[in-house]
């Protein structure tokens, strides 16, 4: 029996506004957006979520950042 690994996948949000969502993304512990936060439609966040959920079958967890950035309390 092949044993397949699933990934696990951490969206940290930093920043929700009415229309955004800014966020971390961590694999597997790692973060992977190296180059800053990414952003989403609140839609579209919702629906990675969703879709990475599935995908790794419950090994998907969004949180909220505890450390939110200088800059957006400016």
């Amino acid at each position: 029996m092949i044993n397949v690994s699933t990934n696990e996948y951490r969206l940290s949000m930093v920043k929700v506004t009415k229309h955004h969502i800014f966020f971390n993304f961590y694999v597997n512990g790692s973060l992977a957006n190296t180059d800053g936060y990414l952003c989403l439609p609140v839609e579209d966040f919702h629906r990675l979520f969703q879709d990475l959920f599935r995908s790794s079958r419950g090994r998907c967890v969004k949180n909220y950042s505890t450390n939110p950035p200088v800059e957006f309390y400016t």
